[in-house]
């Protein structure tokens, strides 16, 4: 049953993260399960997941759609909607509902087990003229962290908004960059320990890209990079900036965003900040290529 699947794993990525204080387990329209709501929370566990079934609520007769419509807006909030496939990136204005609901459950495949009926809070954002009906944002998102305040609402909406790191991360490992889609090993643990060596990759991958650009400029080269490395960059950047304004390295010196433009860089980016950012296929270029050359400075270093 495909709910197994989700609760299955959230409970043991639970059980691993036994010292963390508080969780939330944030999923997508396909986590739209009822016994997820009803078996995964706990006294440290939250869930937050993007609903797409109109489900029947304890009102007889009301729907969960139904319901967040006819609620009064609280507010609105903008933020930048990352592009994707056929969608560039743009600036979002949307108007912000909330309510607390009581979901009926189901009564095809219910199970005896799970209670007969849920409250939980629904969050809802609805793009303001959008470009196309089609291409609108309307995000209804079920909780069972606590929403009062448009502030809680808001708080809500922007840890939907953090799942697309995760995303990333591991489209990165899959298909992007790492591709172990691809992997010929039959072997289950050579496979499992395969993965996770990739996982530190594509989390080093997803550090530079999340460290281009001014977010970058708040933290140190040193967070991704060692001494030596570090001073494999200065020798580099020295080498990869041109004589013109525009082709030095705008960042201060030493830190993520400074090391990020080397490696971008290296990785094929022309360094114009007119031109796309680079992305994890550019930044895995740039560190193999980075790689081998510390290994080289290293080697010449010894003798």
């Amino acid at each position: 049953k495909e709910s197994h699947k989700w609760i299955g794993t959230a409970k043991a990525a639970c059980q691993a993260l036994t010292d963390a204080p508080q969780m939330t387990v944030i999923g997508d329209r396909e986590a739209d399960i009822y016994e997820v709501f009803a078996r995964l929370p706990d006294e440290r566990t939250h869930v937050l997941i993007r609903a797409v079934r109109d489900r029947a609520l304890g009102t007889r007769g009301e729907r969960l759609f139904g319901a967040i419509a006819k609620t009064p807006e609280a507010g609105r909030i903008a933020f930048e909607l990352q592009a994707r496939p056929g969608r560039p990136a743009r600036t979002v204005e949307l108007a912000v509902r909330f309510t607390a609901v009581s979901l009926r459950q189901p009564r095809l495949g219910a199970d005896s087990r799970d209670p007969r009926e849920l409250t939980l809070n629904m969050v809802e954002v609805r793009e303001i003229d959008p470009p196309s009906a089609k291409d609108a944002v309307i995000w209804r998102l079920l909780t069972t962290h606590s929403v009062e305040t448009l502030a809680d609402a808001c708080r809500i909406v922007d840890l939907y908004r953090s799942r697309w790191s995760v995303e990333q991360l591991f489209r990165t490992v899959k298909s992007q960059a790492i591709d172990l889609e691809e992997s010929l090993i039959a072997d289950g643990d050579a496979l499992e320990r395969l993965a996770a060596t990739a996982l530190v990759v594509a989390t080093r991958v997803m550090q530079l890209v999340h460290g281009r650009g001014s977010p970058g400029q708040n933290f140190q080269a040193a967070r991704l990079f060692d001494p030596t490395e570090i001073t494999v960059l200065e020798a580099l950047i020295a080498k990869l900036e041109g004589k013109t304004q525009k082709q030095k390295n705008p960042h201060p010196t030493h830190t993520l965003a400074w090391a990020a433009w080397c490696i971008a860089r290296l990785g094929g980016w022309n360094g114009y900040e007119k031109e796309r950012p680079p992305g994890p296929i550019t930044f895995t270029h740039g560190l193999r290529r980075f790689n081998a050359i510390t290994d080289g400075f290293v080697l010449a270093s010894q003798k």
